[in-house]
């Protein structure tokens, strides 16, 4: 049995550069992590997907594939996720522009990020911590903020404790602790025997158009797991000014999420 562990979680980095970097240099000043991982949506959105790649591979930073990634993967697989769809006139042409953009040496990098990773320092599925993107069965379903959060965001609750797509993807998961990004906002939920923990978004901002980079520290502590939540004052709008003057062809599209 382990007794001391300590991970660091950020997601959504979405290619911008300066939120990498913050995110990064913040986290090498907390006290020693054993493991850094990313956990999805790397590249696709941001000015400079490149440059996040060699800064993650350069911080030994483990990895995970989320939803964009497989849309880099094959650009012209349209996504089963209805909202996603919708939008892929503005997804597509950037998935291709991204593509143009990487070495082959990133996109085989790309093409190896497992899913899932798992972290059981002491015994039992009680004490094993999961990091997904989305949730442990697939990239695309979010699993929302708890009911009370979701009233005050949108005066109603999306996604309830019994919403069939939420225990779609958590029944049969025998880790106690799930972490994962995807949905753009920071949160912690219990869902039966289920801590559920939102890292929020390294880059573009969510429901709450905070621009900040953030990162959530997960300490093992001798039988359990504590998590801090951690934001990165970065300056978004050097991000905005190098998307503005790129060629990303829906460049709009994903300026307008620092809106």
């Amino acid at each position: 049995m382990v007794e001391r562990m300590r991970i660091a979680v950020f997601a959504d980095l979405h290619g911008n550069p300066y939120a990498c970097e913050a995110v990064l240099t913040a986290i090498h000043k907390e006290d020693a992590c054993d493991v850094i991982i990313a956990a999805g949506d790397l590249c696709l959105g941001g000015s400079d997907p490149a440059a996040c790649i060699d800064m993650l591979n350069s911080a030994g930073v483990l990895g995970l594939y989320g939803n964009t990634e497989i849309y880099l993967y094959d650009p012209d697989q349209i996504p089963n996720d209805e909202r996603h769809r919708a939008r892929w006139d503005q997804i597509q042409p950037a998935a291709y522009w991204v593509r143009e953009r990487l070495s082959p040496g990133q996109m085989d990098w790309l093409r190896s990020l497992p899913f899932e990773r798992k972290f059981s320092p002491g015994e039992g599925a009680c004490n094993e911590l999961m990091v997904v993107h989305a949730n442990p069965r697939d990239v695309e379903v979010p699993i929302y903020p708890p009911p009370q959060v979701q009233q005050a965001l949108w005066g109603q609750a999306r996604q309830e404790d019994d919403d069939p797509d939420l225990i779609a993807v958590l029944e049969g998961i025998d880790a106690r602790t799930i972490v994962f990004g995807h949905f753009h906002y920071v949160s912690q939920r219990l869902w039966k025997d289920k801590l559920l923990v939102n890292v929020g978004s390294c880059s573009l901002p969510g429901v709450d158009h905070v621009w900040q980079a953030h990162y959530t520290l997960f300490d093992w502590n001798i039988s359990s797991w504590e998590f801090t939540s951690r934001q990165v004052h970065y300056n978004a709008e050097q991000e905005i000014a190098a998307l503005q003057s790129s060629d990303l062809p829906t460049k709009e599209f994903f300026i307008r999420y620092f809106g």
